[in-house]
């Protein structure tokens, strides 16, 4: 061994397997922090590259490392760490974490490249597994979907296939333990199914520099108008035709106008994905205008804030205290409208722009394309009343100024709305309050209207409420929710439409809400005095709190189970336990008497309290299961004294002559195992049969020489019987076993 590390107590590392399963490690794990924005990729290729020539050289070299490298190393891990810390101690820019995540990212890229030239023995080797554990760590802070997954598997296949290589090239070539690699496998997969399972619902927090970046910064055409919905998001947004599809950003709600006569559908697909403090209605633009067929705001202007990113707004006042901030932070997977989504009341935006653009309604909307891959965050404070609070404003004199209130109680004029009139006070008498009126009407919708996304065209020049009350009674949330706030209209309630997204279904290991394009809702907002505009939903209900990891994972194993054919997958499932049943039972049995026999010794003498080591025969394991120190043994102490009854001494005598006969059935088994000699026929029948039967007292064993047999002999060491021994097997089975050659 070289003197230099005999000195440090580390040999040099010889083992191909595990510096190619390190250099992997370290690979995929860089790639991973370039996919995730962490690094760029002309410095992942370098890293690479460098890694790779590194690794190499440290190989070449692993039995006379320079030492005059380290110095240099050192040097360069010393200036990658005061990069880092310059990076992050100068006021962080609009992208949040990744102020943070990407210094971070890039020092340990450069020090991986700088121990890369230095890695002779498996400690270091180690090391770099380590290493490449805090890359990967880092690009996960900004995985936002399952795709990260591409990058997971090969990076725990490198380390799990290094480890065996560790554990290799320490035993010398030695095998690697597949039955203790496995429950180590098994035993972290359970571990980290327990802790999903334990884990508590994701909070955010307004103490970090929250994230707003954008990979275009492309200007929409109209600054303070909606735009988005084309391939680069810059185009006006535009309305869906009748009987096509909903495009995002020409989503009816999301374009100008909500005409409630167009029918569409929309598709499954990720449109963004949240991650918020508390589940939310995420609000895009509201409508106070009502013609009978469409919603259209009354007024378009729009107050120019500038300063970014970060945004402080003025939300509506109210009387609820402002105790319940909301964090959203959005992540776009594709391009949407220049509209910014927010839980009301939104008091700060961060957005990777100079501008922002809100309406009177105080929706927010952007001076640039909300392309793919644009992330901002809003901090909303959430004016949710409670039930108590929403009765006790019936005699408040805070109302709404003249105005708004002709604004948000407009409705067609005529008489267009009687029966519909009649029909709300009928379902609302004996409710005095604001709040048991929406209550009261929602219940009724829900008794009497039908929810379907498949509903009938609207007629040529019908009234979209009243053909839905009193026609088709059939309808989704634009309907249902118009048909709400015209009835709260009718009886002076004042009532807009709202339209944005609801949470999406939760993904518990990216701990965000994925929000699909048929998650595009529809609800109702109704004012209260003192307390502002509280949302009513008739269709859908948002929950309370974020779900725990756990409740999620349980409940998405839940639908899974729920969507599943019970009959065929439990024929399914019977027969493959039939087959492993069938399988495991042919591995179990006896191929042979030696081992038939050998299987049910090894069982009597369980049961008695004494198992088979490893190095015994089958005759020395047998000699061992003996009956203890007996006072009738020849020349004893007692047998000389104490004269026993004659019932005692029969009955030593059979357990003896059972133990004698065991040790006999012992030595012709290994014989027949080793020697190829079977004894006959009637023979072996009549030993497995005294073997079934077999029960041996649970008492103290003790090594084979202490006791002598029945007849006088002594066995010898290892407890292979003698001749006389077999000779007794023989008498008492009055059939002398002769050895023959059946095999």
């Amino acid at each position: 061994m070289n003197q230099r590390f005999a000195r440090r107590g580390a040999p040099p590392e010889d083992s191909l397997s595990l510096r190619a399963a390190a250099w992997g490690a370290v690979v995929v794990s860089v790639i991973a922090c370039a996919a995730e924005g962490e690094i760029g990729a002309a410095v992942a290729v370098a890293v690479v590259v460098t890694l790779t020539i590194g690794s190499a050289f440290s190989y070449v070299t692993r039995r006379r490392p320079w030492r005059k490298l380290r110095p240099v190393i050192a040097i360069l891990a010393v200036a990658a760490f005061i990069h880092f810390f310059l990076s992050i101690s100068t006021p962080a820019e609009a992208g949040g974490l990744s102020s943070v995540t990407t210094p971070l990212a890039l020092l340990f890229s450069l020090i991986q490249v700088a121990h890369a030239f230095d890695v002779p023995a498996r400690r270091d080797l180690l090391f770099t597994f380590a290493g490449s554990v805090t890359l990967m760590a880092v690009a996960a802070t900004q995985a936002v979907n399952e795709s990260f997954g591409i990058f997971v598997i090969p990076w725990a296949f490198a380390c799990v296939y290094g480890l065996m290589a560790s554990w290799t090239s320490m035993t010398g070539g030695g095998p690697v333990p597949t039955r203790t690699v496995a429950a180590a496998g098994g035993t972290t997969i359970l571990g980290a199914l327990v802790l999903i399972v334990a884990l508590p619902a994701p909070q955010a927090t307004r103490s970090l520099v929250f994230p707003a970046t954008s990979r275009q910064n492309t200007p929409v055409a109209n600054p303070g108008g909606l735009a988005g919905g084309g391939g680069d998001g810059s185009l006006p947004a535009r309305p869906g035709k009748t009987g096509g599809s909903f495009a995002v950003g020409g989503y009816l709600g999301f374009a100008g106008p909500l005409d409630t006569a167009l029918r569409g559908q929309l598709g499954n697909e990720v449109v963004m994905r949240v991650r918020a403090t508390r589940p939310a209605f995420f609000a895009g633009e509201t409508y106070d205008h009502w013609d009978g067929q469409s919603w259209t705001s009354s007024s378009s202007k729009t107050e120019k804030i500038s300063g970014g990113p970060s945004f402080n707004l003025e939300g509506p006042i109210s009387n609820i205290p402002a105790n319940q901030l909301d964090v959203q932070t959005f992540y776009a997977a594709r391009p949407l409208p220049n509209l910014v989504f927010a839980a009301d009341t939104p008091v700060e935006v961060w957005f990777p722009s100079s501008t922002l653009y809100v309406g009177v309604d105080h929706s927010i909307r952007t001076g640039i394309a909300i392309t793919q891959g644009t992330i901002y965050t809003v901090v909303s404070n959430l004016d949710r009343a409670t039930p108590a609070q929403m009765r006790a404003t019936t005699n408040s004199k805070d109302i709404l100024p003249a105005d708004q209130y002709r604004e948000y109680t407009q409705l067609p004029g005529g008489n267009r709305y009687a029966r519909a009139h009649a029909l709300t006070l009928a379902v609302t008498q004996g409710h005095a309050s604001t709040y048991g009126k929406v209550v009261a009407l929602e219940g009724w919708m829900a008794d009497h209207l039908r929810y379907s996304t498949d509903i009938p065209p609207l007629p040529q020049g019908a009234d979209a409420v009243n053909n839905f009350l009193f026609g088709s009674r059939v309808g989704y949330c634009e309907q249902i929710s118009t048909a709400l706030a015209v009835m709260l209209r009718g009886i002076g309630i004042p009532a807009r439409e709202a339209v944005g997204y609801v949470p999406g279904p939760y993904n518990p290991i990216t701990d965000l809400y994925d929000i699909e394009a048929k998650d595009a809702h529809a609800w109702v907002q109704v004012w209260f005095p003192g307390l502002g505009w509280q949302n009513f939903d008739p269709t859908a209900s948002v929950p309370l709190a974020n779900p725990s990891p756990g409740q999620a994972l349980l409940g998405a194993i839940g639908r899974g189970l729920g969507h599943l054919p019970l009959v065929p997958l439990g024929a399914v499932l019977a027969a493959a336990a039939s087959a492993l049943a069938f399988i495991r039972i042919r591995r179990r049995r006896s191929r042979t008497w030696a081992e038939q026999v050998t299987r049910a010794i090894e069982r009597a003498g369980k049961r008695a309290g004494r198992t088979r080591r490893a190095s015994e025969t089958l005759a020395e394991y047998a000699a061992c299961l003996d009956l203890p120190p007996s006072p009738l043994h020849a020349g004893g102490y007692l047998s000389r004294r104490v004269k026993l009854s004659r019932w005692a001494r029969r009955r030593d005598a059979r357990r003896r002559a059972k133990v004698a006969r065991l040790r006999s059935i012992a030595a012709l088994a290994d014989r027949s195992a080793f020697a190829g000699r079977e004894p006959d026929v009637h023979t072996r029948i009549e030993v497995l049969a005294f073997l079934v039967n077999l029960r041996l007292p649970r008492r103290r064993m003790h090594p084979p020489d202490r006791e002598p047999t029945p007849n006088g002999t002594v066995p010898s060491p290892g407890g292979t019987p003698g001749p006389q021994e077999l000779a007794s097997f023989s008498a008492s089975s009055k059939d002398a076993p002769s050895a023959s050659s059946l095999r």
